[in-house]
């Protein structure tokens, strides 16, 4: 008797919210986007009386405990049913948009980011086929998860549906036979997504260019000068601030064995600096570069690499990158009288300078290993470009590499369809158009009157609460 106590409170609830949502469309439509994340437990709460929401809370446990695993493959797949579908529905409905959420700046693979749902209007048609009054409810929910993914996916699967459906049997508070079909089809699609790389360059750079400048850099030096201007013209198109020093070199050991002022070190000053911003400037310092001797094939560059780690003005800032570039058609002397190779590479990486080497591709592979991750260029081949992809790149720092997400839409289609079967004397004859197709119309009889009355209770919770309207839940950072 319970049961049917359950049952005529329901009736006369449902009866009242269709008539009072009708009246309400205006205040519903202005305040649905106002409402809180879609929730069985708020729905119960909100809209049943106390003895509503125990019975509901009673068929809620029995229910969930028998929601069926999605098919794993792709295309239709019917799965065993359940004694209401629509109630197994909602209650996963609630617990995916109830799921806590992760700050986009802080997920990490697989974390959910966002959730939002997309309620349609509950449709009612109420029609008379012969001794029978027909009731159908329809609406459709879509459940939309945002994930972040671990990596690029070129093709996604497959979409996958699952029908669930089930008959029941039963009589109403006044006698009548009825019976209640209900179908649920959920159609799951996964799409990826992503975002391009966030990229912030560098506040600062100071670039010294040590160019060799012995007798055999005579036929090499106009081009080393064009590319260098080319280069610091590339840079300044990239929008990088940049500061430009120069030294020049040729063999100071032979200029003192010969008693030769020209093969000394010469440090550029640009007034009251070592470094100037000025392109024109520098440009200015590289025409003046005149060619010495240099005596035998190795050069002297350790002298001047020394001296500008000592005597250049570099920025003190934390942001500022530090960069020389050696320009040389020869192999690196070691004597007595001047810095070896090995303490000047110590000093640079102390310095925290980054080291570029431009020279021929005969000696290339011995400044491999004094180059910053062999950074050998060729200088006779479009060094200008060479340089500007290269140092672009070191100078630029990527702060967000490029982010993949995972997007997962499950869209529910709720049908519920309810023949109430009238006494002969109080029959309507009333033409009314079919609303099942052709294999619904001859339902089997199964199930008990008391799952029915439970499938009744948490149906008319679940589409008081899709009638309500749109509910969006965003964590996700805009």
């Amino acid at each position: 008797m319970h049961f049917l106590f359950f049952y005529v409170i329901l009736y006369k609830i449902d009866a009242i919210m269709f008539l009072n949502l009708k009246r309400q469309g205006e205040i519903m439509e202005k305040e649905s986007f106002k409402l809180p994340c879609f929730s069985l437990y708020k729905l119960k709460v909100g809209l049943a009386s106390a003895t509503l929401l125990f019975a509901f809370s009673q068929a809620s446990h029995v229910f969930a405990d028998q929601i069926g695993t999605p098919p794993s493959s792709s295309g239709i797949a019917k799965t065993e049913a359940v004694s209401s579908p629509i109630e197994a529905a909602g209650a996963e409905i609630a617990a995916d948009t109830t799921k806590p959420v992760v700050e986009e700046s802080t997920a990490k693979p697989g974390d959910l980011i966002d959730v939002s749902k997309n309620v349609s209007p509950v449709d009612v048609k109420e029609s008379q086929e012969g001794n029978q009054t027909v009731r159908v409810e329809t609406s459709t929910v879509d459940v939309t998860k945002t994930e972040v993914a671990p990596a690029k996916v070129d093709k996604a699967p497959e979409p996958i549906t699952r029908l669930t459906e089930n008959t029941l049997s039963g009589t109403d508070e006044n006698g009548n036979p009825y019976t209640q079909y209900e179908r649920v089809d959920k159609t799951t699609t996964i799409t990826y997504t992503s975002t391009p790389p966030t990229v912030t360059k560098a506040g600062s750079a100071d670039i010294v260019f040590v160019v060799d400048r012995s007798g055999s850099m005579g036929s090499t030096i106009d081009i080393v000068r064009a590319n260098i201007n080319e280069f610091v013209r590339n840079i300044t198109k990239e929008g990088i601030t940049a500061r430009f020093g120069l030294a020049t070199f040729s063999d100071e050991v032979y200029g003192r064995n010969s008693g030769s002022k020209d093969e000394d070190t010469v440090l550029t000053r640009f007034g009251s600096s070592y470094f100037t911003t000025d392109p024109a400037e520098l440009e200015k310092a590289l025409a003046a570069i005149r060619i010495a001797s240099g005596g035998d094939t190795p050069e002297t560059p350790t002298p001047a690499l020394n001296q500008i780690i000592s005597t250049y003005d570099w920025s003190k800032s934390s942001k500022n990158k530090k960069f020389v570039v050696l320009l040389t058609d020869a192999e690196m002397k070691e004597d007595p009288s001047i810095p070896t190779v090995a303490d000047t590479l110590a000093a640079l990486k102390a310095a925290g300078i980054e080291r570029t080497v431009a020279t021929v591709k005969a000696i290339e592979g011995i400044y491999k290993n004094f180059a910053t991750e062999g950074r050998v260029l060729d200088i006779e081949n479009n060094l200008a470009d060479a340089l500007t992809k290269g140092t672009t790149s070191w100078i630029v720092e990527s702060v967000n590499e490029a982010r993949y997400y995972k997007i997962i839409k499950d869209s529910y289609q709720f049908y519920l369809e309810r023949r109430t079967t009238m006494p002969t004397s109080t029959v309507y004859h009333v033409q009314a158009p079919t609303l099942l197709a052709k294999s619904e119309q001859s339902l089997p009889k199964t199930g008990s009157s008391e799952k029915a009355v439970y499938s009744v209770v948490g149906l008319g919770l679940l589409l008081a609460g899709l009638g309500l309207g749109i509910s969006v839940r965003k964590s996700k950072e805009q």
